[in-house]
């Protein structure tokens, strides 16, 4: 053995043999020194026995209706939400949004308080470092208020006018001005921020023959929950270009929406793998293309083709879950080629290695693409590839899915714990879209936020 590996030998039995002469023979006079609890939990406690549970959907009674003075905007106050009627057949875009201005306050009293503050949330969650300057805000709504067509852009002005205070620009001064009114529709194409889930089983897995399809969306409650307050169930009146929206109170952007045909869209924020920078310049609203879809599409393949056809013009990376009676497909807008590039997923497509799914009868959206070739925002991610997993795992071996099951299978993981599960404590609402008989039911969180507890409502027809 040379010199140098003896000399390290030997300093190694010397430090080790400290250890050990420091006088202590033993440790029963050792003190352990207090510790708060472990919170550390099995994963198997995330799921709990729901089976006894009552989860049917529970109609609610109006308590009291308001009308507009000119009769283009009706609101039923019920318990948990605000049941909205716009009757475009009988008044301009404009009136209409004017209206629909007038009532609100009439329903919910200190609406423009709550409205400035819960988008500043938004906003300084989005760019802390704004220091006040919110002039880069006040450009991205203006240009992409600019983009929309003629009758939006008129719904929108009737609205801002009527329902803003004495302000101007977007400040935090607590009183909502037109441009905050403007603002407050455009949040998921100006600031984004949505965190989503949705699964969709085909007739031939369900118990009644037909489809069965859910959206759940995550996004900022607020800080005191404020915004489950406002739970809205939107019907436009128009014709053929009718639909109903599961939204808030003031809001005609779309969320989660189903037209006359059983048309059902959903936005998931996918975002840019690739740290494109954002730019409006040339763009428009991905919302208020869905809602263009929801109004002259009769199918989902045709509304998610029209999505993906333009998918360059929209801001954000996105996906667009999309069903109807017969079709269920996912759009991946993938809005630049670093991306990939923007397609219509259905069961057939080939998905990103390493991603699993195992049955061609449900079809699943996460906020990633999943396709083949497009940005991998799922396999190392937690959030995304935890739920596409677990919807993997409680749905893909049924074979005869009742609505009852579905409701039983979507709300079977206890929420006091801190794993990541298909309801996180951003869960706004959870739809259901029942193509046996045409209806909608959600779970609306309420401002107790998401526990165990929630209920069902049912919120009637789409038709």
């Amino acid at each position: 053995m040379d010199k140098k590996k003896i000399f390290t030998l030997a300093s190694a039995l010397v430090f080790a043999a400290s250890l050990f002469s420091c006088g202590r023979k033993g440790y029963d006079d050792f003190s352990f020194p207090e510790q708060k609890e472990s919170t550390l939990r099995p994963v198997s406690d995330i799921y709990r026995d729901n089976s006894g549970d009552d989860l049917t959907p529970v109609r609610e009674e109006s308590n009291r209706t308001v009308r507009s003075s000119d009769g283009l905007c009706v609101i039923e106050c019920m318990d948990s939400y605000f049941d909205v009627t716009l009757d475009y057949e009988k008044g301009s875009y404009y009136d209409v949004g004017a209206a629909y201005a007038e009532v609100i306050p009439l329903v919910f009293e200190g609406y423009q308080e709550l409205c400035e503050g819960y988008i500043f949330e938004n906003i300084k969650a989005a760019f802390n470092d704004l220091n006040g300057d919110y002039s880069g805000i006040e450009n991205r709504t203006e240009i992409l208020c600019d983009s929309l067509g003629r009758n939006y852009r008129d719904e929108l002005e009737g609205f801002a006018e009527k329902i803003s205070g004495d302000s101007e620009g977007i400040k935090e001064d607590g009183i909502l001005s037109a441009e905050e009114a403007c603002l407050m529709q455009l949040i998921p194409d100006v600031l984004r921020g949505t965190a989503c889930s949705a699964l969709s089983a085909d007739g031939s897995v369900t118990s009644t023959g037909e489809r069965l399809s859910c959206r759940l969306l995550e996004w900022q409650l607020g800080s005191e929950n404020q915004l489950c307050e406002c739970h809205t169930l939107l019907h436009m009146k128009n014709g053929d270009k009718s639909f109903v929206s599961v939204t808030y109170l003031g809001f005609l952007t779309i969320l989660t929406a189903v037209n006359n045909d059983g048309v059902m869209l959903g936005e998931l924020d996918v975002g840019s793998m690739n740290m494109v920078e954002y730019s409006c310049e040339g763009k428009t609203s991905y919302t208020y293309a869905m809602r263009y879809a929801l109004e002259n599409c009769t199918t989902a393949r045709e509304a998610a083709g029209y999505l993906a056809a333009n998918a360059s013009d929209y801001p954000y990376c996105v996906n667009v879950f999309a069903t109807d009676k017969s079709d269920a497909v996912v759009a991946e807008l993938a809005v630049v080629p670093e991306d990939g590039t923007a397609l219509l997923r259905d069961s057939s497509t080939p998905l990103i290695d390493g991603l699993e799914w195992d049955s061609g009868k449900y079809i699943c959206a996460v906020n990633s693409f999943a396709a083949k070739g497009n940005a991998d925002g799922i396999t190392h991610y937690t959030d995304n590839i935890v739920r596409w997993n677990r919807y993997n795992e409680l749905f893909c071996g049924e074979t005869a899915l009742s609505p009852d099951r579905m409701r039983h299978l979507l709300t079977c993981e206890s929420t006091d714990n801190d794993l990541v599960r298909i309801r996180s404590d951003g869960l706004v609402h959870m739809v259901i879209a029942d193509y046996s008989d045409c209806r909608l039911q959600a779970i609306l969180t309420d401002t107790g936020g998401v526990d165990d507890e929630q209920r069902f409502v049912d919120l009637g027809s789409w038709k």
